[in-house]
């Protein structure tokens, strides 16, 4: 026995000629279906009485409605059970008519509920109606009808009622009543009969179909199959438009049938203030379309509105520009004193100073405690004003010679002359010590970013914004709908800073064909977003091997998310389509589709790009070296002015005595 849960509706027949047969019930519910769960609508409480005991003796529970009592019938089959549910409707008893219309409108035929018609002398075209439009290729209806000996059990669906598709029967099985007892003969598994392999022929029905094309004076479907069957791109045509028209084609092969196509600019929004959708997403959740062309974006209040058949195209966007040397957004392109922080080169300064301060500190107290063997001992031998003066400029030239020296070393210059003192040698080796460790350190940082080139450039959707760089979209409707309803701060700064302001004439618009932008990109200076996909076949085309290493890619304007291949909410082909996309999928042929329409990225050949030093980069490098030109200028005047004064003093004094 099945372990599914049966509900099942049991509408008793009008009068006494109208009362079932319990045992066709019985073999239906125990033999065929396997449920253990009974729900009886009735209008006759003998009936309930027959059919209750009967259940009841075969374990199964049972719960009875009244049929002449107020219900809701999406109260009852909406109820939490696991597993099918049969109904049983006995098509003579009163209000089967609004019940049957209650049911098709609610699309409760499809394949949660297994559906028993007891229709004894009612014909199936007056049973069901061309109105009651959800009998699909999903639906599970058993119609029973008695001849003049046995009670015959018919698989009843259609390949589209709303379609004016014809009902198909099947026999599934006969009871026989002989002497006081049912015999079953089961003519076909009704199970096989309503799976997906059994009902896969639609037999050239033609389905109802919509994409999107944003495109002014497509209405025809032989306008939307002629675009939507070429192979390259076109212009207000997504991507992953042609992908999942191709996996529309999959299944008109896989089923036989044909579409009829009828096109929206856009997929997305909403009339006003309202719910009611616009787009291709309104033409599906109001079940208008059978199939459509396009993928869906991941939105939590979709799960509600549509049917999710399939998944496999990545939608990503992002813009693309190439990369030139003034897009080093932070500023390290050629700039030698990037390696190290501002804080970093303070240090070395003041470390620098210290030690000088400390070298002519010790030159200072080894030349008093050892006069002897002072160098210029001619000194001594001057007169004291004489002597005064030379010792002063002695201790300047030993001030600035220090500093000096000092630099020397720390540039790994070498030194001339060595100090002879230990305490100035000790002094010197530190320096030169201290210079080889930064230098380490900052030829290491140089190389570094050398290798790590590729990280240069814009990286995110703010750098975008504030860089250089002339942006434009590509000519289809989701970009306007974001820059019209979306409440990101980077999309808002983005727009006031690169959209707002009028482009003149000759210069690529906001809005563009990738067609038109792809050498936009090649020049340089100018982004485009659009998905990157479709643009990478004219990328492959038109740049070279160098020109392809510099190309960026800057996501984050939109989700990088898997597409949903979307029906309208319990469509009656969800079930099928969804299994045959899981067949396709493990055969091989999605997996071929998305080779040839998610092109990959072409390949950086190259082995590594020169990029030249821009001014901005070169520019501390100059005033390093203007300033020590300064420098340099103020140190010889004041070395003259020092000079000219001191001896003008000595010459004055020379003469007052």
């Amino acid at each position: 026995m099945r372990a599914s849960i049966a509900l099942i509706l049991l509408i008793a027949a009008r009068g006494a000629a109208a009362h079932m047969d319990i045992s066709v019930l019985t073999k239906f519910i125990v033999n065929l279906v396997g449920t253990n769960e009974a729900i009886i609508f009735s209008c006759s409480d003998k009936d309930l009485q027959l059919v209750a005991s009967a259940f009841m003796k075969n374990d199964q529970f049972v719960n009875y409605v009244h049929m002449k009592q107020m219900y809701s019938l999406p109260f009852i089959l909406g109820r939490n059970s696991h597993g099918r549910t049969s109904v049983i409707v006995n098509t003579r008893c009163n209000g089967a008519a609004g019940l049957l219309a209650d049911a098709s409108a609610n699309k409760y035929f499809n394949k949660t509920y297994q559906w028993v018609f007891w229709g004894v002398g009612v014909e199936v075209k007056y049973l069901l109606p061309l109105e009651l439009d959800y009998i699909g290729p999903n639906a599970q209806i058993t119609y029973v009808n008695k001849t003049s000996n046995d009670y015959c059990l018919w698989d009843i669906h259609s390949k589209g009622r709303h379609l004016q598709s014809p009902l198909q029967l099947q026999l599934i099985a006969t009871v026989t009543n002989y002497e006081g007892s049912s015999y079953l003969n089961i003519a076909r598994d009704i199970f096989k009969l309503q799976s997906t392999e059994y009902r896969g022929q639609f037999n050239g029905i033609t389905l109802r179909g919509a994409s999107v094309i944003d495109q002014e004076d497509i209405t025809t479907n032989e306008q939307i199959e002629a675009i939507l069957s070429r192979s390259t791109k076109d212009s207000g045509v997504a991507a992953f438009i042609k992908y999942h028209y191709e996996l529309v084609g999959l299944l008109r092969d896989r089923f036989n049938f044909s579409v009829n196509f009828r096109n929206s600019r856009g997929w997305a929004g909403r009339l006003g203030n309202t719910t009611f959708r616009l787009g291709l997403l309104g033409v599906v959740k109001r079940d208008e379309v059978d199939i459509a062309a396009s993928g869906s974006l991941n939105r939590l209040n979709r799960f509600a509105e549509f049917d999710t058949i399939h998944q496999s195209w990545k939608f990503e966007a992002a813009f693309i520009y190439r990369f030139t040397p003034d897009l080093d957004t932070h500023g390290k392109s050629g700039n030698f004193l990037a390696p190290f922080s501002k804080e970093v080169w303070f240090l070395i300064l003041v470390s620098l100073i210290v030690f000088s301060v400390i070298w002519v500190l010790f030159e200072i107290i080894n030349s008093k405690l050892s006069p002897t063997n002072d160098p210029n001992d001619q000194i001594n031998n001057m007169p004291d004003t004489e002597s005064q003066k030379c010792y002063a400029l002695t201790i300047q030239s030993s001030w600035v010679e220090s500093f000096l020296q000092s630099f020397a070393a720390l540039c790994q210059q070498g030194l001339d002359p060595i100090p002879k003192d230990h305490s100035s040698r000790f002094v010197v080796i530190t320096i030169f010590l201290f210079s080889l460790v930064i230098y380490n350190y900052y030829t290491s940082s140089v190389v570094g970013g050398l290798l790590s080139s590729s990280d240069k450039g814009p990286a995110t959707v703010d750098e975008i914004t504030s860089s250089p760089l002339t942006i434009s979209f590509e000519d289809i409707g989701y970009y306007k709908v974001l820059f019209r309803e979306s409440k990101s701060p980077a999309v808002a700064r983005l727009i006031k800073t690169k959209l707002s302001s009028s482009r003149p004439l000759g210069k690529i618009p906001v809005f563009a064909h990738i067609e038109e932008a792809v050498p936009y990109i090649k020049s340089g200076g100018f982004a485009f977003h659009c998905e990157v996909v479709a643009a990478y076949p004219l990328i492959a085309e038109l740049f070279d091997a160098s020109e392809i290493c510099d190309l960026r890619e800057v996501s984050g304007l939109m989700e990088v998310e898997l597409l949903n291949w979307i029906l309208p909410k319990n469509s009656q082909y969800t079930e099928l389509f969804k299994v045959a996309m899981c067949s396709a999928r493990e055969r091989g042929f999605v997996e071929r589709l998305l080779r040839q329409r998610q092109i990959r990225k072409p390949t950086c050949q190259s082995l590594y790009t020169v990029y030249p030093v821009t001014l901005s980069g070169a520019l501390a490098a100059f005033f390093v070296l203007i300033c020590g030109i300064i420098m340099s200028i103020l140190m010889l005047s004041i070395e003259i002015i020092y000079v000219y004064v001191v001896f003008k003093r000595g010459q004055q004094f020379s003469i007052v005595r």
